[in-house]
């Protein structure tokens, strides 16, 4: 995840009053990992970017988005799975002898 505004980073801090440094420690990351967030030369995962929006008070998607790139990968994913879905063998008919299942509200029923 990538910083939104990195100056409303910077203000953020300046009206915490903390530091790279504090910040750092109350978010349990390095002082030279916030540095490059700052500059915009690093992201963060999730956890990180939660623990460091919360340092500062704010929620986590109102300081980070998902980088395209990490969209991308997550779209492909999706394609991929649907597509084994539709490419796996679906369950066979029940034989006449076996007894009907019951109906369920995620199952239309046989009309």
């Amino acid at each position: 995840m990538q910083l939104r505004d990195t100056e409303r980073f910077t203000e953020l801090l300046y009206l915490k009053g903390l530091s790279q440094r504090k910040l750092a420690e109350q978010a349990h990351v390095s002082q030279a990992f916030i540095s490059m967030l700052a500059r915009g030369r690093r992201g963060a995962r999730p956890e990180t970017a939660w623990r460091i929006a919360s340092a500062l008070g704010v929620c986590s998607h109102e300081l980070f988005t998902v980088e395209p790139a990490r969209l991308t990968r997550l779209a492909r994913t999706a394609t991929d799975t649907a597509a084994l879905c539709k490419a796996a063998p679906s369950p066979s008919s029940p034989s006449p002898s076996s007894p009907p299942l019951p109906s369920s509200p995620l199952r239309p029923t046989a009309a």
